[in-house]
């Protein structure tokens, strides 16, 4: 149990936890200059986010400066928590990323033997502990 305020910001340490906790979070980026974002399924293994894809369009992400979220709350107590990662991606084959890993059964597995992953070095994170009010009389 945590012991970390509601409406607090989490250290650098509670946010990798947090984010190991979870398998879907979105990858923030920019398309036609507009921001976009999308849910992928990841894992966050030492210092990295490691996103999973069959997409080969994720190729283009190669190099760029991206940003993470993931987040969670609980809908009985209404405390959650949510944290970003920023970072240089890499993109490599399924091969590569599992040689970049002390521990290969954390990196995330893919369905599809031509899989890659686009890989986020977590550069910059931090995150914060939410708690949503209730208004009186608003017992969902």
């Amino acid at each position: 149990m945590t012991t970390t305020a509601p409406d607090s910001v989490l250290s650098a340490a509670e946010c990798i936890h947090l984010l190991r906790s979870v398998p879907v979070g979105r990858m923030v980026f920019t398309e036609n200059a507009a921001p976009a974002l999308r849910p992928v399924t990841f894992a966050a293994v030492g210092g990295e986010v490691v996103i999973p894809t069959d997409d080969e369009s994720f190729a283009r992400f190669d190099g760029e400066f991206l940003a993470f979220e993931a987040g969670d709350i609980d809908l009985i107590t209404r405390i959650g928590w949510s944290v970003t990662a920023m970072g240089h991606a890499t993109y490599v084959s399924f091969a590569d990323s599992v040689a970049r890993f002390h521990d290969r059964n954390a990196v995330p597995w893919s369905i599809h033997p031509g899989d890659r992953h686009l890989i986020i070095d977590m550069e910059y994170v931090s995150g914060r502990r939410v708690t949503l009010m209730r208004r009186h009389g608003d017992n969902r």
